[in-house]
């Protein structure tokens, strides 16, 4: 993973000195910074989703144009995405709230208008690819011995997450080629976020905001 890490740099670098010959930029690069709110999908009997969680997501942003209004859109963010989920044993009733941190690398097909006055609206589809570097958990229960905050679950969480990404939003052109990212997307887990039997997937909404320089 360090190895990946290292050379994403300089793939953004050689796009951009391909894209100078360009009369218009083949290449965008940003930053974006905005909250996610998660939630946690359930197949395992007695264990159901309960609710939403506010998360952060923040990182680098690259669009690669390859025609007038299609574009390949990627970045390197790192993502969390809390969910809580509620277990009924019986008597014995139990929160848990998942706080996990990923590295995302995102790969995108991004469609967009013409310019209108200085906007483009686009939509976007595609893969999200999620590498999880941290993994907490909290537990509330009637049985106050199995209360827990923070517990380290790194080791019973799969490290790749999958997920199918869908978004709108618009480009917002202000000074010379600085542009404001607005939109929401929807990013949609299909890969059990645990270890062992049953299946638990997370998702969250993100109210995306960026910029590109």
């Amino acid at each position: 993973m360090k190895k990946i890490l290292f050379l994403f740099p300089f793939l953004f670098l050689s796009f951009y000195v391909l894209a100078q010959d360009e009369e218009e930029p083949a290449f965008k690069l940003g930053l974006t910074a905005h909250p996610t709110l998660g939630w946690v999908k359930s197949d395992i009997d007695n264990i159901d989703g309960k609710g939403v969680r506010l998360g952060f997501s923040y990182g680098l942003l690259a669009d690669i144009n390859f025609a007038d209004n299609y574009a390949f859109s990627t970045g390197l963010k790192l993502t969390t995405i809390n969910g809580r989920t509620e277990t009924v044993v019986g008597t014995t009733n139990s929160e848990q709230v998942f706080k996990l941190q990923y590295i995302e690398i995102p790969a995108k097909l991004k469609l967009l208008t013409n310019d209108h006055n200085g906007v483009r609206f686009f939509g976007e589809f595609g893969l999200g690819n999620g590498l999880n570097i941290k993994a907490k958990q909290d537990n509330t229960s009637t049985i106050t011995a199995d209360n827990a905050d923070n517990r380290d679950i790194y080791n019973e969480t799969a490290f790749y997450r999958g997920s199918i990404i869908m978004g709108a939003g618009a480009e917002i052109s202000t000074t010379g080629r600085t542009k404001i990212l607005a939109g929401l997307s929807f990013d949609n887990g299909f890969t059990d976020i645990k270890k062992g039997d049953g299946s638990l997937k997370n998702a969250y909404i993100g109210i995306n905001i960026g910029v590109f320089f």
